[in-house]
């Protein structure tokens, strides 16, 4: 027989459920944890976008003063109808990688069919390069103009990173053209902020000595920072030590200054960074200004060495 009781007892033990299942269901974020691959990004452009190709999820994060990352949008999109892992022209696939993002195109200048508006990236970057990846073209844009919200299927692209109009439109306001990184990843590695707080404070020391060797003049001590698979895409490892030994002999002295590093853990890569930063280079017959880019990894004596330096 059901009671006034065992009515009153029911409500307790769903209320006491209700109680223990509420943190399991808790929408407030993680902050323990955050997404491996942003190491560090420049102060002056604090955001940075994933696009998780497997599950054709976008996000936009930004970084925080004290260094921990915020999550600000999550976004739908298609990818390739081949899938991921670019490696030819015309192969239909999106790229795995880190990419900036090059310019901004406006609907005056698109065909309808790519909406409100396209955002090319630089692929094929240096690393692409180094392993004769090919095709170009490779845009985040939205859908036909005229469609608001998403319709297109995960699959299908021609390579491009698809979102809705809606979408595209919001995705604008954390874009700084020539500057905003988007990680093109296949799933997104949740891992320890201390983890990540690590291997940032690592590789911000590695930058510092590379910079004192470089001024120090003992050609030596900074060439061994470079690893022995190194290219700039131009040079190999010992036309670089020539090249270096030869420029570097003809200064009385070096001064280097980085500022806006940016690090990146490269998606598909085991213990493989992409690092940019602004430099200031004042010497005694030479000054620039500019920024450089670099990829840092990490070799089987567990030292971490650069393989690729230059502007791309």
């Amino acid at each position: 027989m059901i009671t006034i009781r065992n009515i009153f007892l029911g409500l307790l033990l769903f209320s006491s459920m209700v109680s223990a299942e509420t943190p399991d269901f808790s929408l407030q974020p993680d902050h323990t944890m955050q997404p491996a691959s942003l190491v560090d990004i420049a102060d002056s452009y604090p955001h940075v976008i994933i696009s998780e190709l497997s599950t054709g999820k976008l996000y936009v994060y930004k970084r925080q003063a004290d260094g921990s990352f915020l999550l600000l949008e999550t976004m739908h999109t298609s990818i390739g109808k081949k899938g991921y892992g670019k490696n030819i022209e015309g192969d239909n696939k999106t790229p795995v990688g880190v990419y900036r993002i090059t310019s901004h195109l406006t609907p005056e200048q698109l065909d309808a069919f790519y909406g409100n508006a396209a955002y090319p990236v630089n692929y094929p970057n240096a690393w692409d390069k180094i392993n004769e990846r090919t095709g170009y073209g490779i845009w985040l844009h939205a859908e036909p103009i005229g469609l608001t919200t998403k319709t297109r299927p995960l699959l299908d692209s021609n390579g491009c990173i698809v979102l809705s109009n809606n979408d595209i439109d919001i995705i604008n306001q954390y874009i700084d053209i020539g500057y905003t990184y988007i990680v093109m990843t296949p799933k997104v590695q949740m891992v320890k902020v201390e983890k990540v707080d690590r291997l940032r404070n690592k590789i911000h020391e590695r930058l510092k000595q590379w910079e004192l060797a470089w001024e120090s003049l003992d050609n030596e001590f900074y060439l061994d920072f470079y690893s022995e698979a190194f290219t700039n895409l131009d040079l190999t490892f010992s036309e670089w030590v020539t090249y270096k030994k030869r420029v570097n002999g003809s200064k009385s002295f070096i001064n280097v200054a980085i500022s806006d590093v940016g690090i990146y853990a490269y998606p598909g890569e085991q213990d493989m960074l992409w690092v940019e930063y602004y430099q200031t280079y004042d010497s005694s017959n030479y000054r620039s200004m500019g920024w450089k880019r670099q990829l840092w990894k990490k070799e089987p004596d567990g030292i971490w060495r650069i393989t690729y330096e230059g502007g791309g």
